[in-house]
């Protein structure tokens, strides 16, 4: 396993525990496919140095991604990463937008307001929506509320570049997955994530919280049926009003 160009994922929070930072970047380094289902891990030893952590940190970080599914362990061989596709009822499932979401809960999610973007893919972008670091990117950025104007969410929707998508933010008030639905593109499966974290002073304002408040985090990579387009949102809620809820399997 490549321990080479470690980085952390960006997302406007402010600085995290250790253990969470070493979590967040093992999570996006599974969620891009640099470490790969059945590939070994670093020692403990080799985490310790690269994250310039110390081994109880390091440890904690570990359990809790075996615990939560990304990682196992073997005894006398070491820990490895976990195939996320053998619970595909846990990890994967037809992207559902936050306006159906909503819908489904009975409230109706409206906009606040939209922000779009062309800006150009780094190397965890490109990674994350699989194309070349320095090609063009969308980046859709939206507060979203329920019913009376009641703010719930902050979100950012990171998608290739194409002259099919407009620049306008008017035409992203409503739901993106129905926007680009009409555009024959289909989101049918995601990989994901959803973990509480203390928001930064930005996604406070934009949520119009305490910087005291917790907010959860969900990421989310999605793509269609033959992998020729990839989104990836990244999504703040207020955690006094949102809930997740995890369907049961039959």
């Amino acid at each position: 396993m490549d321990n080479r160009n470690i980085y952390h994922a960006r997302g406007n929070e402010k600085k995290l525990p250790k253990y969470l930072e070493v979590e967040e970047d093992i999570k996006y380094r599974i969620l891009l496919g640099e470490w790969k289902p059945g590939d070994k891990t670093l020692s403990e030893n080799e985490f310790c140095k690269v994250y310039n952590a110390s081994r109880i940190t390091i440890r904690r970080a570990l359990s809790d991604l075996e615990n939560e599914g990304y990682l196992y362990k073997i005894s006398g061989k070491g820990t490895f990463v976990k195939d996320l596709q053998e619970n595909a009822e846990e990890n994967f499932s037809t992207v559902k937008s936050f306006t159906n979401e909503m819908r489904e809960r009975g409230m109706n999610a409206i906009t606040i307001s939209a922000e779009i973007e062309l800006v150009l893919a780094d190397h965890v972008m490109a990674g994350l929506l699989n194309i070349k670091r320095g090609d063009k990117i969308l980046q859709l950025k939206r507060v979203r509320a329920v019913n009376d104007s009641e703010i719930i969410a902050y979100s950012v929707n990171s998608f290739p570049y194409s002259e099919k998508f407009s620049t306008d933010p008017k035409d992203y008030y409503g739901s993106f997955y129905d926007y680009i639905a009409n555009l024959g593109i289909f989101l049918t499966s995601a990989k994901e994530y959803l973990e509480a974290v203390p928001p930064s002073e930005f996604v406070a304002k934009k949520l119009g919280i305490s910087n005291s408040e917790p907010v959860l985090k969900h990421v989310r990579v999605s793509h269609n049926s033959d992998y020729g387009f990839f989104e990836y949102n990244l999504c703040y809620y207020i955690g006094s009003k949102y809930r997740y809820y995890v369907p049961s399997i039959s």
